[in-house]
């Protein structure tokens, strides 16, 4: 009987930043995988770390800001086959003054809640916007 690999389970935090009614969401590099979609910012974690330090690095790497992380909500997940993608979204806010300047994405909205879907998600995003929105229809 031949062996079966492991599954792979990713494990990446990722931020829904509000500010004035409205979240950030930033497009994806075109030259990486998913190009040009729209994804909530964060990435995987790095050896050791807790979801939210290894979320409040990413950030920093990626919009060159610190948060201030509030709550963390039901994780959603994409299974790739070999590997299964387990986004853990956080909502979080920027402390004032910040200022944020994209690294690695395209472009950047802050979109109202009728604007959720004017973009086109990554899959696993996708799924976080309906968590988000029953998060915030229990607020």
């Amino acid at each position: 009987m031949p062996e079966v690999a492991e599954k792979v389970i990713v494990p990446v935090p990722c931020a829904i930043i509000e500010k004035d009614g409205r979240i950030l969401v930033a497009q994806r590099n075109a030259l990486g995988s998913l190009p040009l979609k729209w994804e909530f910012p964060g990435g995987k974690l790095e050896s050791g770390e807790s979801d939210e330090e290894g979320l409040s690095r990413e950030i920093m790497e990626e919009l060159s800001v610190k948060i201030v992380i509030k709550t963390r909500l039901a994780s959603t997940s994409r299974d790739d086959g070999w590997r299964e993608i387990v986004l853990i979204p956080f909502v979080c806010s920027l402390p004032a003054g910040q200022h944020i300047l994209l690294t690695e994405h395209e472009q950047m909205a802050w979109l109202s809640r009728e604007e959720f879907y004017t973009v086109d998600w990554a899959e696993a995003d996708r799924r976080v916007v309906k968590t988000y929105e029953s998060y915030l229809d229990g607020r």
